[in-house]
């Protein structure tokens, strides 16, 4: 399970890796980082060395969820 958390500085966020209830691990995130590679046809992105993220489907999330209005 990925918890998704918004971060101290506008366009950051924590993502937390759980499995079976126990915090495994971090990752910090960019929003514009994920523009990036967005912009240069990265379609999918390894997280914690182990998780494949698709890109666009992971921005898609992230306005859902935290810029919606």
């Amino acid at each position: 399970i990925f918890d998704i958390v918004p971060g101290d500085e506008g366009g950051t966020f924590q993502v937390k890796a759980r499995f079976m209830g126990v915090d495994m691990e971090k990752f910090p995130l960019k929003y514009q980082d994920l523009l990036q590679l967005q912009y240069e046809g990265v379609a999918v992105m390894k997280m914690f060395d182990k998780a494949k993220v698709n890109v666009n489907l992971l921005i898609f999330l992230l306005n859902k969820k935290f810029f919606k209005k």
